[in-house]
């Protein structure tokens, strides 16, 4: 609250300060200091001659700054200008006399003057008639018409008029010449300036719309002050202005929420009231920079906000759109969005086409910004081109890695969501950014990966599958079992899995074809199977005689991919076997090894009956 009291005071005061200097003062000294920014620009020493420009361009800024101000000041008496119409009608009478005589001097130096004041004619009609525009609140369409008009006449006839007067042979009158195209050419350059600024002498349109100088007048005749720089009239609508807007934040966000709950077809309120949260905020700030231009409009009445404050509320107008452009993307178009990634199931291209959105969103409000402090941006953009080889060296690992997540997307190699393996990265894939991939290990540590080293290295995706998650064992019998009982076996296995219609079995292959159109044409060209990751095999036979057991090869496939009920089938199936093992007197072998050990006499040993022999000698 201590704010807007301390802006409110500022508001109130301030304003109104007079200056003795009038345009045709300002235009006089711009004229001095294009004469003297040309003399330098002329002189061959190159550093000082630059230092000297730049306090001169300095000086020549300020000054033009000022032209918006004095315009609202200018008061020509009706009968100043009817001397100013007498004197050029008796100059173009002279010039008209002296054309066609032998009398050149006095014919140059009688034109020289009549074009000097066309020149001020054409000049000074078009400020006056900007100065009448900007009291109406006129747009900055038509004052921009106006001024295009005026520049007209001194691009064309001026130009003309002052060649013509070069080509005749008057060396004497250089000087009247040099100062007559100065003339012109200061009159262009503030013609220019307000041309650009149309925007400030618009500035008194919404007092005019709004038919607040009338209010201000009104009050002022109600309540008469007797301090010279308080205005109670514009003291009053400026703090009802204040009041009123940060009501309407208020009522704004209730509004907004409204149509949140008409257009959204969520069903729970959690989602619009975050968004609400969100957005409220910027649009707040929004109307708040509004109702500071039209309070600053009002404190400077009846002269244009000086460019310096204008230029400030547009760079404030520009960072506030660039926020509530983010945060609704951020809030209510991520709802949009997730619903498009239910409809084409492509999560990652929607977050890189989000990202691009914050980019562009970023860089058009630097440029915007830019703009507004008077850098010419096609300028930065060409810079760019010259530049570009060296930003492209120095970021060159980010543009690959850029360029790379765009052509992972395009080739679809993986999805968010999907478990992938590459090089020693096991995971699942969180996230595509556009320079590197998050992606959540299976002991819960998140990983990124460049997309770069994505784009060039093999890649397991564990997700590409349509059915089937392999089921491949041995089980070992013991050699004591017999070959009827282990073909009996092998054949119950292989019913009990092709009975179970949680495995994948060749006779049920193809059917997600049936409703897939571009599959059934492409069936004749690759295999569908192997495209879709739609794998059928079942086998059940002796693989091999083992050292201790007889292995029998059980190898099929689950139709369900999902980890946790693929653990589910296998263990049915694991049970399934352990009973038809059982049920045919089978026994599971195991790792072993038997020691036999041979009885035989100790006399039939060699050594021993030796050993006896020498024992009786």
């Amino acid at each position: 609250m201590k704010f807007w009291l301390l802006l409110f005071a500022l508001f109130t005061f301030v304003f109104g300060a007079e200056d003795n200097n009038t345009i045709v003062q300002i235009t006089e000294q711009l004229e001095q200091l294009n004469s003297q920014i040309n003399i330098l620009k002329a002189q061959t020493d190159s550093n000082s001659s630059k230092a000297n420009l730049a306090i001169l361009n300095d000086k020549k800024a300020k000054l033009l700054e000022q032209i918006p101000f004095f315009i609202t000041q200018i008061s020509i008496k009706e009968s100043e200008i009817k001397k100013f119409r007498v004197k050029k009608a008796e100059l173009e009478k002279i010039v008209k006399r002296y054309e066609n005589s032998q009398n050149k001097t006095a014919y140059v130096q009688n034109a020289i003057e009549l074009e000097s004041m066309n020149i001020a004619q054409a000049y000074y009609t078009t400020l006056i008639e900007l100065e009448e525009m900007f009291k109406n609140g006129t747009h900055a369409k038509a004052i921009r018409e106006l001024i295009n008009s005026g520049l007209l006449t001194l691009q064309t006839n001026s130009y003309t008029n002052i060649e013509e007067l070069k080509s005749l042979d008057t060396n004497k009158f250089d000087a009247q010449i040099n100062a007559l195209q100065l003339q012109k050419q200061s009159s262009e350059e503030i013609l220019n300036y307000l041309k650009t600024n149309a925007d400030l002498l618009s500035s008194n349109s919404i007092l005019s719309e709004l038919n607040l100088t009338t209010a201000i007048e009104f009050i002022n005749k109600q309540i008469p002050t007797l301090a010279s720089k308080f205005n109670i009239g514009k003291s009053v609508i400026i703090f009802a202005v204040f009041v009123f807007f940060i009501s309407l934040t208020r009522i704004l966000a209730k509004l907004t929420y409204l149509v949140l709950t008409i257009l959204s077809k969520q069903d729970g309120t959690d989602e619009k009231e975050q968004i609400l949260i969100i957005v409220k905020r910027p649009i707040a700030y929004l109307l708040i920079i509004y109702a500071l231009k039209i309070c600053v409009g009002i404190g400077f009445y009846p002269v244009p906000i000086p460019i310096s404050i204008a230029t400030a509320l547009s760079i404030a107008y520009i960072l506030g759109f660039g926020w509530l452009a983010l945060t609704m993307l951020n809030g209510y178009g991520l709802i949009i969005i997730s619903e498009l990634t239910k409809k084409s199931g492509r999560k990652e291209v929607i977050n890189l086409i989000i990202k691009i959105i914050y980019f562009i969103i970023i860089i058009i409000t630097i440029l915007l910004i830019l703009a507004r402090l008077g850098f010419d941006i096609s300028a930065i953009i060409a810079s760019l081109g010259i530049g570009g080889l060296a930003v492209a060296f120095a970021a060159k690992d980010i543009i690959a890695n850029f360029f790379a997540s765009v052509m992972l997307l395009f080739d679809n190699s993986f999805s968010q969501g999907d478990r992938i393996v590459c090089g020693n990265i096991d995971g699942t894939i969180v996230e595509i950014g556009l320079r590197k991939t998050s992606i959540r290990s299976f002991d819960n540590a998140l990983i990124f990966v460049p997309n770069s080293k994505l784009a060039s290295e093999p890649i397991i995706n564990w997700s590409r599958r349509k059915a089937g998650r392999l089921i491949n064992m041995t089980i070992g019998l013991t050699y004591d079992s017999k070959p009827e009982q282990i073909l009996k076996c092998m054949s119950e296995i292989k019913s009990m899995l092709l009975a179970n219609p949680k495995i994948s079995k060749p006779d049920n292959g193809g059917s997600f074809i049936s409703d897939n159109r571009r599959l059934k044409f492409k069936q004749n060209i690759v295999s569908i199977d192997d495209l879709a990751g739609y794998k059928n095999e079942l086998y059940v036979a002796l693989d091999k005689l083992n050292d201790s057991s007889i292995d029998i090869l059980i190898y099929c496939f689950t139709k369900t991919t999902i980890r946790a009920e693929f653990l589910q089938v296998q263990q049915e199936i694991i049970l399934g076997i352990m009973d038809i093992i059982a049920k045919n007197n089978l026994s599971f072998a195991f790792p072993s090894q038997s020691l036999y050990v041979e009885n035989s006499d100790k006399n039939e040993l060699p050594f021993v009956a030796k050993q006896d022999e020498r024992s009786e000698v």
